[in-house]
């Protein structure tokens, strides 16, 4: 569970790029909108640095070993209008407070006898109390309820259609299981022996979305 919330945090790397084009091609708002949503946009690849450093404290050569891609944040950018990529980054973000949502990531990360993924996760958890708050100022105040926003978001993400075959044979994607290495790398750093189910790991976003919802299209 540490490694896969290193990757996680280092995922989070495709956020800024999708939060970038929302910034600039909303224009208009105060200056208030742009300092908070540039204060959120740095606290998400600071995030992803603290994948990096997660990965690197293990001796794992995450930038050779752990595949990163941008397929997401392409769908986004070129798919959605800047108000419809603000209300997927909204509906995400409702998903992470819940029991099961950062509470859990942190409580994993101190059960897990590394001080530094519980770091972390403490600072990846009040960031989103923060970017939670940001979307209520600056998003929820455009619909009647939070429910009506939330759905929205939904609705935004469900319409993104997943090029995976296109942006294979273009070289955006590989779609290679990076896991069984990385795991076998990590386990010589602990010093135990790789658990041969967990090697067996082997799930992608090619059909799902990263919340496990069927995707509208992986053609």
């Amino acid at each position: 569970m540490t490694l896969m919330m290193f990757y996680k945090r280092l995922r989070e790397v495709d956020v800024p790029e999708m939060m970038a084009s929302i910034i600039a091609q909303t224009p208009g708002k105060p200056w208030d909108y742009y300092r908070d949503m540039t204060r959120q946009l740095w606290d998400e690849a600071r995030h992803a640095m603290m994948g990096e450093v997660g990965f690197a404290q293990l001796g794992i050569d995450w930038a050779k070993n752990v595949m990163v891609n941008f397929t997401w944040s392409l769908a986004l950018n070129t798919q959605l209008k800047p108000i419809e990529r603000h209300a997927v980054l909204y509906f995400i973000e409702q998903g992470l407070m819940p029991r099961n949502g950062k509470r859990f990531e942190w409580e994993v990360a101190q059960a897990s006898g590394n001080p530094l993924s519980s770091l972390f996760q403490d600072y990846d958890w009040a960031d989103e109390v923060l970017h939670a708050r940001i979307g209520r100022d600056w998003y929820l105040k455009e619909f009647k309820n939070s429910a009506d926003a939330v759905r929205y978001g939904d609705e935004c993400w469900s319409r993104v259609l997943m090029g995976w075959k296109r942006w294979c044979d273009q070289g955006l994607t590989q779609h290679r299981n990076w896991w069984p290495a990385v795991y076998q790398q990590a386990c010589q750093h602990w010093g135990v022996a790789p658990d041969p189910e967990i090697l067996k790991f082997d799930t992608t976003y090619e059909t799902v979305r990263a919340d496990l919802k069927t995707v509208s299209g992986s053609a």
